[in-house]
């Protein structure tokens, strides 16, 4: 490809390019996808690169709204966000948690974090939150030993009409429902 067809695919904003090559830029230090939406630089600043590895070595920095060292680009960088912030929060599920800790834990501002986490799982983080609690409680109703309210609490919920709702949307049935319906299981 010739570099006025690679101007020409990155001005225009091609996504059919991406892979092909990357888009780095003199003045900036910053590499990006051909259908990146940035402002576009000048011409004369522009340096093209087969990979996002040669533009690194070159010492330029991958662009953080595009993503271009990504494969997936920047729903990948989501998903592996939302991994992390999955994992952190079966990690604490006894701790009383808001947005706010969860996005610190994975290094991301609180708005950004709902706003990502929500397009790469298509629930909210909270709403992610309390359907892990509910699996453990499911978990835990199990053992008929512990009252229905304790398992609530012991899953992470902070009030009986909380651990309730989330336990319903999981299984369709409230949690002394659900555990009266395991003695047909048995039998």
């Amino acid at each position: 490809m010739s570099p006025d067809a690679m101007w020409t695919a990155f001005r225009r904003g091609d996504p059919h390019y991406d892979g092909r090559f990357v888009t780095a830029v003199r003045t900036t230090g910053i590499f990006c996808r051909p259908s990146c939406t940035c402002r576009k630089p000048r011409r004369e600043n522009v340096l093209f690169y087969r990979s996002p590895n040669q533009a690194a070595r070159a010492g330029f920095r991958p662009c953080k709204r595009c993503r271009p060292e990504l494969r997936g680009g920047p729903a990948e960088a989501d998903r592996a966000m939302a991994a992390k912030a999955i994992a952190f929060m079966r990690a604490n599920l006894d701790s009383h948690l808001y947005a706010k800790d969860i996005a610190a834990a994975v290094a991301v501002s609180p708005s950004h974090f709902a706003r990502r986490f929500r397009a790469a799982d298509g629930r909210t983080p909270m709403r992610a939150l309390a359907d892990l609690r509910a699996e453990k409680a499911e978990a835990l109703l199990r053992d008929r030993a512990v009252g229905t309210l304790d398992v609530g609490f012991a899953a992470g919920f902070q009030s009986p009409s909380a651990f309730t709702r989330a336990f319903r949307r999981r299984t369709g049935l409230p949690p002394a429902s659900w555990r009266r319906s395991l003695k047909g299981e048995r039998t």
